[in-house]
């Protein structure tokens, strides 16, 4: 039987919430005495608490509208300060005996304290109160039971694998399975999926699905780059890395380094990859210095390098700005 995957740490969780309803239900019973000779508009019982919130029951012996005067009234009120609440009440006048009697109940919404809707109190006519099974000694005893709906948000937390799809992907260039177009570069032939280099490439996209779509020759030749460079790019566009090999390999070798970044940016250019393009920029920049700035700049105005040719004038009016 498959088990689920063990509860970790922050890394790599999923959160699933679930909603899980829980009810709390109890009575109180409140005593009214004095029943022929009321005091009051209304009497309060004491506060006493149900499913952790507060609530009091008002008696109404005249009704609670002005045209009740058949009717005896309750209402029950909540008396924490909650906003909302799903509660369930029913009002049961207890016989002299103890026993049930005469139960009136209603699902109900609390809103601002009190349970809704407010102008549907529990009423109880006053002739069949007054019925001696009921009332005794000018007193009788209502039954007020309470059940709260708690929806609790739980939060399961699962171990998900992080995602290798940038590895799997840059295996099918490498490996070249499942392969359907080749590119002559220079000496060099390498080959490619055209579904993956129309997602991530405009110009590959019109080139491999426009008019050249139905050629015969799957093998394009691509001028003017050097096959070092374009597998660079290719690997840009499976991989997405933002640290190119090229750029770790050549550390330190800053003329090197140059060169890459500036051919690739080329290629960037020239097959629409506006990320690759930024890369380069960036790693550009960290080469700019005083000697090398008036080339830079050229490099950055011929090839529409908004970063490069904005760090390069900032120098030329400020050279303090220019800081690594």
């Amino acid at each position: 039987m498959a088990t689920l995957p063990p509860i970790v740490g922050p890394k790599n969780l999923e959160t699933i919430p679930s909603r899980i309803t829980e009810s709390h239900k109890g009575s109180c019973l409140f005593k009214v005495v004095e029943y022929s000779s009321p005091k009051d508009y209304y009497i309060s019982s004491d506060i006493f608490s149900i499913g952790g919130y507060n609530w009091n029951i008002e008696y109404y012996p005249f009704g609670y509208m002005t045209d009740d005067e058949h009717y005896v009234a309750f209402i029950i009120r909540l008396v924490s300060n909650v906003k909302d609440l799903a509660v369930k009440v029913n009002f049961t006048v207890l016989a002299q005996d103890g026993k049930s009697s005469s139960n009136f109940e209603f699902p109900n919404k609390i809103e601002n304290g009190v349970a809704q809707p407010w102008h549907l109190p529990y009423y109880m006519r006053r002739e069949k109160l007054e019925e001696p099974k009921f009332l005794n000694g000018d007193s009788f005893t209502v039954r007020c039971t309470i059940e709260v709906f708690n929806d609790e948000i739980k939060i399961h937390c699962f171990e998900i694998p992080p995602s290798n799809l940038s590895q799997q992907l840059t295996s099918l260039l490498e490996t070249g399975e499942g392969a359907d177009v080749s590119f002559k570069v220079g000496r060099d032939t390498i080959h490619a999926h055209k579904s993956i280099l129309a997602a991530r490439s405009p110009v590959f996209k019109a080139q491999l699905f426009g008019p050249m779509k139905g050629m015969k020759n799957k093998t394009i030749k691509v001028k003017d780059m050097e096959a070092s460079t374009f597998k660079a790019m290719l690997h840009f566009i499976y991989s997405q890395s933002e640290s190119l090999p090229e750029f770790e390999e050549l550390k330190g070798n800053r003329a090197a380094s140059i060169a890459v970044a500036q051919n690739l940016l080329v290629a960037a250019n020239r097959y629409g990859l506006v990320r690759l393009k930024f890369v380069c920029e960036i790693e550009l920049y960290k080469f700019i210095n005083e000697d090398n700035l008036g080339d830079t700049l050229a490099f950055a105005e011929e090839h529409n390098c908004s970063l490069l040719k904005v760090t390069c004038e900032n120098y030329l009016r400020q050279p303090s700005a220019l800081t690594f």
